[in-house]
């Protein structure tokens, strides 16, 4: 248990509203089912993985952050510590989605005090956006991800 938690990419989940990326955060444009477009961060280092969107307290509708793994790990385990407000996740395993969780906020600041959410198997992208913005997204759809102007999956 203690090597899959350790292979597993831990991700300290916090939203936060209004703050544009910095100016050298990558981003993308990530379309689920050809209709729902998302403009997002990319989280590409292990403290951008580990600190996710922290330090913010709302995410504009149209935006998020995306987590790309380098390989599909047997599961990948997500939590919600110090958050203020509920988000949707796509867990993405090849070029469609693999599951839709809504994950709700957890006051205590130590990861270890909060629920876990985890993934519905291998994926190597996990995506972030508002709350209620998924709703409508099913196992199966289509998932294309553009970046720097052109598609990657």
């Amino acid at each position: 248990m203690k090597a899959l938690i350790a292979s597993a990419i831990t991700l300290t989940i916090a939203i936060a509203a209004g703050c544009s990326p910095a100016p050298d955060t990558p981003t993308a444009v990530v379309s689920i089912d050809g209709g729902h477009e998302f403009h997002v961060e990319l989280a590409t280092t292990p403290d951008q993985q580990r600190d996710g969107l922290s330090g913010r307290d709302a995410l504009s509708e149209g935006t998020g952050m995306l987590f790309q793994f380098d390989e599909p790990a047997a599961e990948r385990e997500v939590w919600m510590a110090g958050m203020e407000i509920p988000i949707d996740v796509a867990w993405i395993a090849g070029d469609q989605v693999a599951a839709v969780d809504t994950l709700e906020p957890c006051s205590y600041t130590d990861q270890a005090q909060c629920p876990r959410w985890t993934s519905p198997g291998p994926v190597d992208a996990l995506l972030e956006v508002p709350a209620g913005s998924l709703e409508e997204i099913t196992p199966g759809a289509p998932v294309t991800i553009a970046l720097g102007g052109g598609p990657t999956r």
